[in-house]
């Protein structure tokens, strides 16, 4: 799980949020949720060819919404980027520490995975 702040972002572990729910700490993280592993299924791609583009980093749809929830927290799903805005608004109104669980287009690259000269 990766959350945005600002223009950085970092790593965080389901137990990272668990310690956010425990110690009720301000936080609103983002999950841009492509249910891949795209860095390497470029290279895989760029190296072996389409045909195996997919081996073992293709996850299954994981609803970190719902991990948030069940932590106690604030989940929200988005699924349309102009729902974006008002589910960071309601995750900050809900006093909670929170993850939205954007999903994005599993086939569209970061620039920085396509320049990486370790795939060409």
């Amino acid at each position: 799980m990766v959350a945005l702040f600002g223009d950085g972002a970092f790593s965080l572990t389901g137990w990272d949020f668990e310690t956010l729910v425990r110690y009720n700490l301000p936080f609103v993280g983002i999950v841009g949720n492509n249910s891949s592993m795209n860095q390497i299924r470029y290279g895989q791609a760029q190296k072996y060819g389409l045909a195996r583009e997919r081996i073992g980093n293709t996850l299954g749809d994981v609803h970190y919404d719902k991990f948030a929830q069940m932590l106690g927290g604030y989940g929200e799903e988005v699924r349309d980027p102009k729902d974006i805005a008002p589910a960071l608004q309601r995750a900050r109104e809900s006093g909670k520490p929170s993850l939205i669980n954007v999903w994005v287009d599993p086939d569209a690259y970061a620039p920085g995975t396509m320049n990486q000269t370790m795939y060409k």
